[in-house]
């Protein structure tokens, strides 16, 4: 979990690192911080089978845990147990990544979606089966500016807004991508709503009509399509909070004003995510 200060904490299984406290010790009860991530403000972290993936507010990615199949995208099939720079993503614009057993997704900020890890059941969506050690786009969804994107088990799915389209690949196992296609699908191919409603979406609701799709048992791919999806917890310097306290105005408002100015100028990470630009 991310404290609102930015301090990251892990805890629990870590027989493959997949906690970044610098240690493989099968199980650590209590929290502990992420040394090697403190004062880097993060916007969304996430985890797998066992391996951790953390985006900042800039777009840099991190990963650590297990990593038999490249799932951590550095090049190599290493674990870390520490938080590593994924120096293939540098000029990716990351603004959003999710974690499937042995597999991650990265969407940037273009719409584009590339994958790395485990491709033995198609679920990089490369037309092969292959394992990627390194992270690479999805050739069949060059164009689609892809919205969302969630990673299940053995399985991947997207969203494509201006086609009001959930498009899947991976291990149709126990129809578990939503047709009775073959039980692995290595390229995205869309996939239809299990109930016709009748209702077309509006652009402004596709995020509720997408959730439909998803919690529909379509699959047993849990994604959350709001704001809930990225952290948003850590505290940021706002204009308003500055004009304020300028105004040095005695009003209760203010008082919590100065506690969260106070919070954030205690935080390496809350400075430096207050000077970036919106994602």
């Amino acid at each position: 979990c991310v404290h609102e200060g930015g301090e990251l904490f892990a805890w629990g299984q870590n027989a493959h690192g997949q906690l970044g406290v610098g240690s493989q010790t099968t199980l650590i009860p209590q929290p502990q911080l992420v040394e090697r991530l403190k004062g880097i403000p993060l916007a969304q972290i996430d985890a797998g089978g066992a391996h951790s993936i953390a985006v900042s507010l800039s777009g840099a990615v991190y990963s650590w845990g297990k990593n038999d199949f490249g799932q951590l995208g550095l090049g190599d099939t290493e674990d870390r147990d520490c938080p590593s720079y994924v120096g293939a993503l540098e000029h990716w614009k990351t603004v959003f990544i999710s974690c499937g057993a042995d597999h991650t997704a990265a969407l940037s900020k273009e719409g584009l979606v590339c994958t790395f890890g485990a491709g033995g059941a198609g679920q990089l969506g490369h037309n092969s089966t292959r394992n990627e050690l390194l992270p690479r786009v999805v050739a069949e969804l060059w164009g689609a500016r892809v919205s969302q994107v969630a990673c299940g088990r053995q399985r991947t799915l997207v969203y494509v807004p201006s086609l009001d389209k959930v498009y899947s690949f991976g291990s149709g196992e126990d129809g578990k991508l939503g047709d009775e296609r073959k039980p692995d699908q290595l390229i995205p191919l869309p996939i239809d709503p299990p109930v016709n409603t009748g209702k077309s979406c509006q652009s402004t609701d596709h995020c509720r009509c997408v959730q439909s799709v998803f919690t529909c048992n379509l699959c047993n791919v849990f994604m959350r399509f709001t704001q809930d999806s990225y952290l948003n917890g850590i505290a940021t310097l706002r204009d308003e909070d500055v004009d304020a306290l300028i105004s040095n105005s005695s009003s209760q408002h203010w008082e919590s004003v100065k506690k969260n100015i106070r919070l954030i100028f205690s935080s390496e990470a809350c400075i430096n995510g207050s000077f970036l630009e919106k994602r």
